[in-house]
């Protein structure tokens, strides 16, 4: 895991201006579309960013920046997770500042699609 902090603290410096850069403390990865590696980070704003490794030059890494802050509806996290789930589509599962865990996947009809699906059973979970 520490070879992942230490290539994404380098796209950042070289694609992000200091003065912009987000800073990070939690980091999950797994494969995902096209079998490239993503990186979902935990900014310290609570909010995800997307890294990954593949593309044409399979060893090449991009920042895709901000994952579906759009969607979120104004809701912080505090962790992260991410493993191979239903389709082989990438599953993200975020755990909100409510306690609650929330997810993204990765997938679909457009492999490299991500979707925000929101809530993850809370209408199951009693607290």
């Amino acid at each position: 895991m520490m070879k992942i902090s230490q290539d994404v603290e380098a796209i950042i410096h070289e694609n992000i201006s200091s003065s912009k850069a987000p800073k990070f403390n939690h980091t999950a990865a797994s494969i995902g579309a096209d079998e490239d590696l993503q990186v979902v980070c935990l900014g310290t704003d609570g909010l995800p960013y997307l890294f990954w490794q593949g593309g044409v030059k399979k060893s090449q890494w991009h920042y895709e920046g901000k994952l579906l802050h759009d969607k979120i509806e104004g809701i912080k996290f505090t962790s992260v997770a991410a493993s191979i789930g239903a389709d082989k589509d990438l599953q993200v599962v975020c755990l909100g500042t409510d306690g609650l865990p929330y997810l993204f996947w990765q997938g679909g009809v457009k492999k490299s699609q991500w979707h925000y699906e929101g809530k993850l059973l809370h209408d199951k979970i009693k607290v």
